[in-house]
């Protein structure tokens, strides 16, 4: 399955970049002659390749996780939330809620991929949300340290809790949210290469909590 998404993914983007071209110039040389509604169907081929196209970078990136070593190191997780909350949602009206968080041992640039995915994913299910409130913390559990992400956003159903981790699997269409299904499998593949382990919990529309742990060194 690694191999076959390394190399479908590699020989989709070709002819991606050919459909991207070629409708640029339909809208570019021969805008005196398309109509409104020719204009609209030329914008939707370009939206939905782009859409493509990101659901290939989440493949590739999950196909070189796959065969990435780690590097562990010491983190301090407090300083890499902060930065990365900094990034993603300056000025965006989030309560936040965040303790001091424990350092950790454990590779620098991908576990910072796992706070980007499950903080964006914070962000967006809870940007509906007349006072959205995000909380993040820590607690000990069985020898690991484990760390939660809790939003007040639509939640999901829990007895769909155990596809989540998986490539692919939604539970929200890409019309309420945009996503690729690649994020939450890409945050379980380099938890468990850390040893850890990854869950949820939600209620439909009151919110939902992402955990993951890491061994306590």
């Amino acid at each position: 399955m690694e191999a076959f998404s390394y190399s479908v993914s590699h020989d989709l983007r070709a002819p991606l970049r050919g459909i991207i071209g070629f409708t640029t110039m339909l809208e570019e040389d021969y805008s005196t002659k398309l109509d409104d509604e020719a204009r609209r169907i030329t914008s939707i081929i370009k939206r939905n390749t782009l859409k493509m196209g990101h659901l290939i970078d989440g493949l590739l990136m999950f196909s070189r996780m796959t065969r990435q070593d780690i590097m562990k190191t010491n983190i301090d997780m407090g300083k890499m939330v902060a930065e990365i909350i900094n990034e993603l949602a300056p000025g965006s009206g989030i309560e936040w809620t965040i303790p001091a968080l424990p350092a950790v041992k454990g590779d620098f640039n991908t576990l910072r991929q796992v706070w980007i995915n499950l903080i964006s994913n914070a962000v967006k299910y809870s940007g509906n949300k007349a006072h959205p409130h995000i909380e993040i913390g820590s607690f000990m559990q069985e020898g690991q340290t484990a760390f939660f992400i809790k939003d007040n956003g639509v939640g999901f159903d829990n007895k769909y809790k155990d596809k989540l981790f998986k490539v692919f699997q939604r539970l929200h269409s890409s019309e309420e949210f945009e996503g690729t299904g690649v994020g939450l499998a890409l945050v379980e593949k380099i938890i468990s290469k850390h040893g850890g382990k990854v869950w949820a919990e939600a209620i439909v529309n009151q919110g939902a909590c992402f955990y993951f742990s890491l061994p306590a060194d």
